[in-house]
């Protein structure tokens, strides 16, 4: 039964993230800086789970933990904030696209690999040739869903460097990271007594990190609409996400967790392209859109059966 509700829950998670990128793309228009935009998306995520913390009595054993845990446990929040702040340099280089599925790619073979050795603490899932299969399955699937239908005007510019395989490779290590932040986070759960504390930790770090980057970067904020209270509830979005990855990696396993929170992704994502909800441009959702979120599925299935 944890195992079931674990992948249900996943699913939902998954499903919260185009309505996180729509909230936060809004936002950021608002403000008219993607870095702060962020910045305010942790922030408000931090205050939530800050409050979740207190209001649930959650332990939040920090010098017991930083004395008997590796060093590597507090990175979760650092992967995060690298995997932001490289897709925002990737995108108008590689595409929209590619910048989508390659870091999927390293998201997906990360969690494999992780599983398969016990990589960062975590349990051991050897890898076999069927949960191989399956996550091919995942990221063909997903590919298929991203790619059939997109809009010319989200190619990538045409131009030596935009092609250039350094950054192809960059955009799949940073999808490692994803990976990284999945399986710290649990151990850190883990460690602390509680998921809830755990997210709270990756996001106050996140929030501290983008602080920095911001103030490195001099970004300013050029107001360009007036802001609603929807607008910032990316944060919160984007806080359960955390949350239930940090819950779900013990239970399932880096590549499964990874691999379910897309399934949840790519069908949230088919339903607001093909509806255009909030603004979206709307894609309709076809036949072949379809089959890749039933590869997906399928895929998902081999990596649990596996």
């Amino acid at each position: 039964m944890g195992v079931a509700v674990a992948l249900v829950l996943g699913v939902v998670a998954g499903a919260v993230i185009p309505l996180q990128t729509v909230i936060n793309s809004r936002l950021a228009g608002r403000l008219g800086a993607i870095l702060l935009a962020s910045l305010v998306s942790f922030g408000v995520g931090t205050l939530g789970l800050g409050l979740a913390v207190v209001a649930t009595g959650a332990p939040l054993p920090l010098a017991e933990t930083a004395a008997t845990q590796p060093w590597w446990i507090w990175i979760g929040g650092l992967c995060g904030l690298v995997f932001l702040t490289m897709n925002i340099v990737l995108l108008p280089r590689i595409g929209a696209s590619a910048t989508v599925i390659l870091p999927l790619v390293g998201q997906v073979f990360g969690g494999l690999l992780i599983d398969a050795v016990g990589g960062f603490g975590a349990p051991v899932h050897p890898l076999t040739i069927v949960r191989g299969i399956g996550a091919a399955l995942v990221v063909g699937g997903a590919a298929l869903v991203n790619f059939v239908g997109r809009p010319d005007a989200n190619a990538a510019p045409a131009g030596p460097a935009h092609g250039h395989p350094v950054l192809w490779v960059a955009a799949i290590l940073v999808g490692g990271l994803g990976a990284i932040q999945t399986t710290v986070n649990g151990q850190l759960g883990q460690a602390m007594g509680s998921g809830l504390s755990a997210a709270l930790i990756s996001f106050v770090v996140g929030v501290v990190g983008l602080a920095l980057v911001c103030v490195a970067t001099r970004q300013r904020l050029t107001r360009t609409g007036s802001l609603r209270p929807w607008h910032f509830g990316g944060g919160l979005l984007g806080a359960l996400f955390v949350l239930v990855n940090a819950i779900n990696a013990p239970i399932l396993g880096t590549s499964l967790a990874v691999s379910i929170t897309l399934l949840g992704q790519v069908a949230m994502g088919l339903i607001f392209d093909h509806q255009g909800w909030l603004g979206v441009t709307r894609r309709r959702a076809g036949a072949l859109r379809i089959l890749g979120a039933v590869v997906v599925l399928l895929g998902v299935a081999l990596v649990r059966l596996g």
